[in-house]
């Protein structure tokens, strides 16, 4: 394939790789709870968090520092979760043909934990929230690193995701498994949406 041809493809992690909701949206609540945010410590509440930057509705919201940091430890400390099915083989088949980057609120650790522990190849970097809250810093510094002639996309499945990566200047490309569904990723209307991991091999 030649480079006129490669695309830098970013992907986001939680639920569009790993089949994850369940076990952060418990972990969201318990650990609200247990600090005293009834109000804020619904599944609900959770998804309605990743409408916008994750990190930064967290904030607004109130969640001080240190039960914002109990909440990452939370999710890290979650059984690994499975990968949806066919997702592994579609990133390796990827990968020969381009560049294939994670960006992702959770931390770099616990995601490449998963990826090795899953057998997951062809993932050039990952880039965790700890390194940087903003998805849209993080991309536009991948974007710079690979040069921003190169075609750039990012695979995600919330109305922040898909903000954000717009913001960055990269196409975007809905995932109708993910954590908001299709339904509610179309509001903000991604450049595509794909039904099925095997998708991506026919859009890339």
């Amino acid at each position: 394939m030649t480079v006129a041809q490669s695309k830098l493809i970013m992907f986001d992690f939680d639920g569009v790789i790993a089949d994850s909701l369940a076990d952060q949206s418990r972990a969201f609540v318990e650990t609200l709870r247990a600090r005293g945010f009834d109000d804020l410590a619904t599944r609900a509440q959770f998804l309605d968090f990743t409408e916008v930057n994750w990190f930064a509705a967290l904030v607004a919201a109130g969640v001080p520092a240190d039960v914002r940091e109990e909440l990452e430890d939370a999710f890290g400390a979650a059984p690994s979760p499975e990968l949806f099915p066919g997702m592994a083989a579609v990133i390796e088949r990827l990968a020969g043909a381009h560049p294939v980057v994670v960006i992702t609120s959770s931390r770099t650790s616990v995601v490449e934990g998963i990826l090795a522990e899953r057998g997951v190849r062809g993932v050039g970097e990952v880039l965790g929230g700890e390194q940087e809250a903003s998805k849209t810093r993080k991309i536009r510094a991948v974007r710079r690193r690979f040069g921003e002639a190169l075609p750039a996309w990012y695979v995600c499945d919330t109305v922040g995701d898909v903000l954000e990566a717009r913001e960055a200047g990269a196409a975007t490309v809905g995932v109708a498994w993910g954590w908001h569904g299709a339904e509610r990723l179309r509001r903000v209307k991604p450049d595509h949406m794909v039904h099925s991991p095997s998708d991506l091999l026919d859009l890339f």
